[in-house]
C-alpha cells in the first residue's frame, strides 16, 4: 500500500482460496488477483520449497495469459523491503537480481548459546545476491553458507530449529514483463517457455537459458534493498496455524463484586493524579447549541462516577464490575 507506483498483486494460494486470505486481502483496497492452488502445502521444508516454485510458476502463467505489463518482482511474508527497492527496480531491462539480507533467526534456547558464539566469529549478516567484479560486471553469487547450521536446521515446518533460505531466494530476481509474453517480438532468445517447466526449478535463474545476462541492481549488489526473515505458522511463531489460537486465550468476564475499594485512596497533596484513559469526546447537534456551551465550560471539570469504582481510567462497558488495565489489555491482544 506504500509503493507510488500503480501496482498488481497476484496471490496463489495452496489448497484453494479461502474465505479468510479474500477477506484479508479486500480490506488492503489493492488491484489483486486471488487464484487457488490445488495442492496443500506439505510439513517438510524440501517438498513445500518444490511447491512454491510451482506457485510461482502459476503466477507467471497469469501475467502471460492476461499481457500484465510492468515489473515482475517475487514477494512472501518472508521478506521485508526498503522503499528504495521499488525505485531501484525501475531500472532493470529485461531480467534483474539484487542483494537480500538473511536474517535467520532460532528460539530454541538450547541454541542461543552456540548461536551468539557464532554472531561473534563472524558479525556480518549474510548477503545473498549477485556479485560483480572490479569493472561492475557480473561475476559470480553471494550464497548463504550452511555449513554452520549442518544437522541443526529445521527439517519440518514444527521442527524448533532454525529456517534456512534456499540456494537463491525468489525474491531476489525482478524481470520485465514481456520476457513472458508469447507475441513479444523484441523480448530475448535467452528467456525459456514457461509452459516447458515442471515446476522442479531451484530459482528464477532456472527461467534462463544463460545466467551471465542478469543485470546486477543496487549498486551492482552492493545494496541491501530487502531482507529475509521466514514466518510460518509454527509451533515456535507468534503467527497461529490456519487463523487458530492454540491454546486459546483466557477469557475475562466481568465478577459480580469487585475487590476493590469503592474509593481510590487519595494521593498526597504534593502529587498529581496520574491521567488515565479520556472519554471519548460527543459532539452534539446544531440544534442544542444552548446545552453544548453550557458542557463546554465544565469540559475541564474532573468527572466523578458514582456508580461504580475507576480502575486506571477504564471502566465497564455495562456498567457491573470494572476492568483492570491488564484485563482491558488481554481482551484487546488479537
Amino acid at each position: 500500500m506504500l509503493v507510488p507506483y500503480d501496482l498488481v498483486w497476484i496471490v496463489v494460494e495452496a489448497g484453494g482460496v479461502s474465505n479468510e486470505t479474500a477477506s484479508l486481502i479486500a480490506k488492503s483496497g489493492l488491484k489483486t488477483i486471488l487464484v487457488g492452488f490445488n495442492q496443500r502445502m506439505p510439513n517438510s521444508w524440501e517438498e513445500r520449497h518444490k511447491l512454491e516454485s510451482k506457485m510461482r510458476l502459476r503466477a507467471l502463467r497469469i501475467i502471460r495469459e492476461k499481457k500484465l505489463d510492468g515489473i515482475v518482482m517475487f514477494a512472501d511474508d518472508s521478506n521485508m523491503h526498503s522503499m528504495e527497492l521499488f525505485d531501484e527496480i525501475q531500472n532493470v531491462k529485461w531480467f534483474g537480481a539484487v542483494s537480500v539480507g538473511i536474517l535467520t533467526h532460532s528460539v530454541n534456547t538450547d541454541e542461543m548459546a552456540d548461536r551468539k558464539k557464532d554472531e561473534e566469529e563472524n558479525p556480518r549478516m549474510p548477503v545473498q545476491g549477485p556479485a560483480c567484479n572490479a569493472s561492475d560486471m557480473l561475476a559470480g553469487w553471494h550464497t548463504f553458507n550452511t555449513l554452520p547450521f549442518a544437522g541443526k536446521s529445521a527439517v519440518y515446518i514444527d521442527d524448533r530449529a532454525t529456517v534456512l533460505p534456499r540456494k537463491l531466494e525468489w525474491s531476489g530476481f525482478v524481470l520485465n514483463s514481456r520476457l513472458l509474453w508469447k507475441d513479444s517480438s523484441d523480448k530475448p532468445k535467452w528467456i525459456k517457455d514457461i509452459d516447458m517447466l515442471n515446476g522442479d526449478i531451484e530459482s528464477p535463474l532456472g527461467l534462463v537459458n544463460d545466467p551471465s545476462v542478469v543485470e546486477p541492481l543496487g549498486n551492482c549488489g552492493r545494496q541491501v534493498l530487502l531482507w529475509w526473515l521466514r514466518v510460518e505458522a509454527r509451533a515456535d511463531s507468534k503467527f497461529p496455524p490456519r487463523w487458530i489460537i492454540d491454546p486459546p486465550l483466557e477469557i475475562t468476564v466481568p465478577s459480580k463484586r469487585t475487590p476493590w475499594p469503592d474509593a481510590p485512596p487519595e494521593l498526597p497533596a504534593n502529587e498529581k493524579p496520574a491521567m488515565g484513559i479520556q472519554d471519548p469526546i460527543v459532539k452534539h447537534s446544531t440544534k442544542r447549541t444552548s446545552r453544548s456551551k453550557h458542557r463546554s465550560k465544565r469540559k475541564h471539570e474532573p468527572k466523578t462516577d458514582t456508580q461504580g469504582a475507576n480502575v486506571d481510567g477504564v471502566t465497564s462497558k455495562y456498567g457491573e464490575a470494572p476492568l483492570t488495565t491488564i484485563q482491558f489489555l488481554r481482551a484487546i491482544q488479537f
